[in-house]
């Protein structure tokens, strides 16, 4: 197989790997490893949401045909829309995470480079705009941030001051 197919493959398939990738990395932390899952979820739910109230058509040749499909109400599966993209969403959701939870600079140059492969690949197949992967990069970063903090105050507790043991009064 050629190299460039390869390095195509794995940008369209980017997502998943980091999904799986994730899970291992955090299969010793169990708790961070729930809220990545969920979080996960909740943010593929939320671009279809996005990509459903957005409807701005991906860059193709058919894009007469669905915006004369969005006037006529005819129904378009939320994958005819490409604002904001779910692949940079998700990357960056991934990204964001793993970087936040295990602070590794081997492994969050990984999550980069797969990133940028997949975010390259969206865009030279015509698939998403360079806003359409910008947008999506950045709600996905910050989606992740805000699953890392929920995640981390939930595993930290409510930290209160313990009373000193020699305490006299």
């Amino acid at each position: 197989m050629d190299f460039y197919i390869i390095k195509d493959y794995i940008g369209f398939y980017t997502p998943i790997i980091l999904l799986f990738l994730t899970i291992f990395f955090l299969r010793n932390q169990l708790k961070y490893m729930y809220f990545f899952v969920f979080g996960f979820i909740l943010n593929f739910i939320l671009n279809i949401l996005l990509k459903l109230a957005i409807k701005e058509p991906r860059p193709s040749d058919d894009r007469k045909n669905i915006e004369i499909g969005i006037v006529n109400s005819v129904r378009v599966g939320f994958d005819k829309y490409g604002m904001p993209s779910g692949h940079a969403q998700i990357c960056g959701y991934c990204l964001s995470f793993i970087l936040l939870t295990l602070n590794s600079p081997f492994i969050t140059g990984l999550y980069l480079v797969l990133t940028t492969n997949s975010l390259m690949q969206r865009y030279l197949y015509n698939n998403h705009t360079i806003l359409q992967l910008t947008i999506g990069l950045i709600i996905g970063v910050l989606f992740g941030f805000i699953m890392y903090k929920i995640g981390d105050k939930y595993i930290m507790g409510n930290i209160k001051a313990k009373r000193d043991d020699n305490y006299l009064f």
